[in-house]
């Protein structure tokens, strides 16, 4: 970006700072592009979007609202339309709708869209509303419901596991306030491997990368990963767990590679034949890039090169997760 005082490239900075939002203050890092004539700030589309978006992601932790991924996936869940699920809830016909691209609700609305993730809440707001749906509409939707309990029944331990692997599901800064998504990791993965040799170490750098890239550049996450730092480096908190259950739902290989020298490898190899589909554009430039940066780099250069970031060199000693909202600004590889 450009000054109109000297038509000079502006230098990016970016300073700690308190915003206002709904008569509340919260700490984020300002984005901003500074005037090297005059030292005034501008923004533009971009950073307005980084510096709100960390705003609205404290704002939704702070008071237990979903976001809107969480929003639409829990409509999809019951298999119903947005202006339908506003009637029974009792919101404006476009409101759900709204809440899905990114509109921030009211507390007691976020609340009760969190309610209704379990099955049996969203079956009384149903229940409650047969004044306006036809017996058709309560018969199909009742019967959807309790397939999807029988489902989730099914899926306990699963369930229980993958929140061993996550250590949190819910949207936070130590997963980049998205909810982990094990198919959108497989992806990631056959991205790499379709291009790169990819084993074990330089995998779990490339991933911490990605997600930490990609939260630089918009405030969310790529997949939700939650990372800690270990003497090799940023890894997947449980990324032993992660891949024992990618390989479990045959979403990776991993084989074991002798080298010349005596030592071993495991390479890991993503199994996801679509793993260009639903790919956002952000997140396609922010792959491309981690690719380019590391697609010469051997193993050892590609942990050397964590080694000198911040998220690392501060949490390594006790071995402590990495907060996504205070390292990933300071990402030194980019």
């Amino acid at each position: 970006m450009t000054s109109p005082f000297n038509k000079k490239p502006m230098l990016r900075k970016y300073k700690e700072v308190d915003l206002k939002f709904r008569k509340e203050e919260f700490r984020i890092w300002y984005h901003y592009f500074e005037c090297t004539q005059t030292q005034e700030a501008f923004t533009n589309t971009e950073l307005d979007e980084i510096n709100m978006n960390q705003v609205y992601n404290q704002y939704r932790e702070r008071y237990g609202i979903p976001f809107p991924e969480e929003i639409t996936s829990i409509r999809e869940k019951y298999g119903i339309s947005a202006s339908k699920i506003s009637e029974i809830l009792g919101l404006g016909t476009n409101t759900y709708r709204l809440y899905e691209n990114g509109e921030m609700p009211s507390v007691s609305n976020g609340r009760l869209i969190s309610t209704i993730e379990k099955p049996i809440s969203f079956l009384s707001q149903v229940e409650a509303s047969i004044h306006f749906l036809s017996e058709k509409e309560i018969n199909r939707i009742t019967s959807n419901i309790k397939k999807i309990q029988e489902q989730e029944n099914r899926a306990l331990w699963e369930t229980m596991f993958e929140e061993k692997i996550f250590h949190n599901h819910k949207p936070s800064e130590y997963n980049g306030y998205k909810s982990p998504d094990l198919s959108k990791i497989a992806k990631v993965i056959s991205y790499f491997s379709s291009k790169l040799d990819t084993y074990k170490t330089k995998v779990n750098k490339l991933l911490f990368y990605s997600d930490f890239l990609m939260y630089k550049r918009t405030a969310h996450s790529m997949t939700g990963i939650t990372y800690k730092a270990i003497p090799y480096g940023p890894v997947p908190a449980e990324y032993d767990k992660m891949y024992i259950k990618l390989c479990d739902d045959e979403k990776i290989n991993i084989t074991q590679i002798a080298f010349s020298d005596g030592n071993y490898g495991e390479k890991i190899i993503g199994k996801a034949d679509d793993y260009m589909d639903n790919f956002s554009k952000i997140e396609l430039e922010v792959l491309s890039s981690v690719l380019g940066h590391f697609k010469g780099s051997t193993t050892k250069e590609v942990v050397d090169i964590s080694h000198n970031e911040p998220a690392w060199k501060e949490n390594e000693p006790a071995r402590e997760l990495i907060s996504y909202q205070k390292y990933a600004f300071d990402l030194k590889a980019f």
